[in-house]
């Protein structure tokens, strides 16, 4: 939790220093903070791909498909960036 609310503090300062224009520079103790959320988030979204990409196929193979063609390598209805 503590992580959380360090997380969230960090990024109001981001953004604060942004909205006034200032550089930005992060030590190190914040950006592995940064970095480990942002690997979390991407893990957690690569996960959500894979279960909408079975969710999809089940519907096709239940004859409820979706109007949305399934895109192969991302699993929804949306192109890979």
């Amino acid at each position: 939790m503590a992580n959380d609310k360090n997380l969230e503090a960090l990024r109001k300062v981001l953004r604060a220093r942004l909205r006034s224009e200032q550089d930005v520079l992060v030590g190190k103790d914040d950006l592995r903070l940064l970095l480990d959320e942002f690997g979390r988030l991407q893990q957690s979204n690569d996960r959500l791909r894979r279960q909408n990409r079975r969710v999809r196929l089940r519907l096709q193979r239940a004859g409820l498909e979706d109007d949305a063609p399934v895109d192969e390598t991302t699993g929804d209805g949306e192109t890979a960036p």
